[in-house]
């Protein structure tokens, strides 16, 4: 999903699915520049929101969803949050910064945008991080998970997503000292998102007193996982797999094919709502991390829940239309507090402060701009005639750090520099 600068071409390429999935917004026209929505009434002025997620190429799917999610929340506030309108300028991030960029730059001077909502390519979140910094319009980034985007305290970015090695982190150690695991194989996709996804989950893994054998990496869009699923070492206890997308569907598919006995744990991304029914039965019994699933019993999932249902057809919420429904939350949440004339300058401030219930549960931002919330265990189970990932234990209040000092984790290389050096 999320991919380096370097990688966004393969990814264009590679995730097929994604892109099938979208197509052109119907409220986009040919996806030329912004489209607008007019705002609800609200008696303390409106509030312009510039929505930035793809709606064409391999990540229509999720930029949809986000947008969806956004909007449903809104509608269901009869488009006013906090008392004042809001309209809604929507633009496709694209497949590449400079078009992205373009965008942003379209959102903020030409449609004069308050804030910036979505950005799901993480190559495009590092573009247009520093002009909307510039530009000084405060950014709330929905899906975009490369850790380095909240390694700074700029003060304009604030995300609601992971970071891409946050959820697989306290997997780490449930793994080691939960489920008895002590021997791990990595097995996941050659690309950033995968090494800070693996990385994560290989920290925490080692620091709980276990051990990494072996780190199985393929290209992303790999057709046949026949040869890397065969390198598994038959005597590892568990295998953690990190495959977004129709790549975790070859991945799974190929690890039953091949008669892998090796329990799999997994970042939750690989067995995510939007590619489960695809999976089927070789994702049952998958253990994932992740800070959201449908099955989250409280008020507030199940209002997301059923408000994405009905407008979809019967499809299932996921991460990204819960991400976009959280980001209509923190907005509420951030414009209570300002009574008059909602400047980015006071919308940035006010982000600083937030702290919502959403779907997921309690959310709030640490100093860098990421968000803290809980992540969940999940494990895939069949459930009136669907598979779904049902919540087995809650870690609350996990933050990109996990249990590390932040300075001290700060410190650590990247995990693009430590790939290939946990099975050491």
């Amino acid at each position: 999903m999320r991919t380096s600068l370097r990688l966004a071409a393969v990814a264009s390429a590679a995730v097929l699915v994604l892109a099938a999935c979208g197509g052109k917004d119907p409220a986009s026209g040919k996806g030329g520049g912004p489209q607008q929505n007019a705002a609800g009434n609200g008696a303390k002025g409106t509030v312009t929101v510039g929505l930035l997620n793809p709606v064409t190429g391999p990540f229509a799917a999720l930029g949809t969803d986000v947008n969806a999610g956004f909007e449903l929340y809104l509608k269901s506030k009869g488009g006013v949050l906090s008392g004042y309108g809001v309209k809604t300028s929507k633009a496709d991030e694209g497949t590449d910064a400079a078009q992205g960029t373009t965008k942003a730059r379209q959102l903020v001077e030409q449609d004069k945008a308050q804030v910036v909502v979505g950005l799901v390519n993480s190559a495009i979140a590092y573009a247009v991080a520093p002009y909307l910094e510039q530009a000084d319009v405060p950014l709330l980034v929905t899906v975009a998970g490369a850790d380095g985007l909240t390694r700074k305290q700029n003060g304009n970015t604030f995300r609601l997503s992971y970071t891409s090695s946050q959820d697989s982190m306290p997997l780490g150690p449930y793994a080691c000292k939960d489920l008895g695991y002590k021997k791990a194989v990595i097995l996941g996709l050659d690309y950033s998102f995968g090494w800070e996804a693996a990385g994560g989950f290989a920290r925490t893994f080692k620091d709980a007193g276990c051990t990494v054998t072996k780190e199985i990496y393929a290209p992303l869009g790999t057709q046949d996982w026949g040869p890397y699923v065969n390198q598994v070492d038959k005597d590892a206890d568990v295998v953690f797999a990190v495959a977004p997308g129709q790549d975790g569907v070859r991945l799974l598919k190929a690890y039953r094919d091949f008669g892998v006995k090796v329990p799999v744990i997994a970042h939750g991304s690989t067995v995510d709502e939007t590619i489960l029914p695809t999976e089927g039965a070789s994702a049952e019994g998958v253990v994932s991390s992740l800070h959201y699933t449908p099955q989250i019993d409280s008020p507030a999932n199940k209002e997301l829940v059923k408000a994405f249902s009905d407008a979809n057809g019967g499809k299932s919420a996921n991460q990204y239309a819960e991400e976009g429904w959280a980001a209509g939350m923190a907005l509420e949440a951030a414009l209570a507090q300002i009574d008059a004339d909602p400047t980015p300058a006071k919308i940035r401030a006010a982000l600083a402060k937030v702290k919502i219930d959403a779907p997921r549960g309690p959310v709030l931002f640490d100093a860098y701009g990421q968000a803290i919330y809980p992540v969940y265990m999940r494990k895939v189970e069949s459930k009136d005639g669907k598979r779904v990932n049902s919540v087995v234990s809650t870690v609350p209040n996990v933050t990109q750090f996990f249990t590390y000092d932040p300075q001290a984790y700060l410190a650590f290389p990247g995990y693009d520099k430590l790939k290939g050096s946990w099975a050491k």
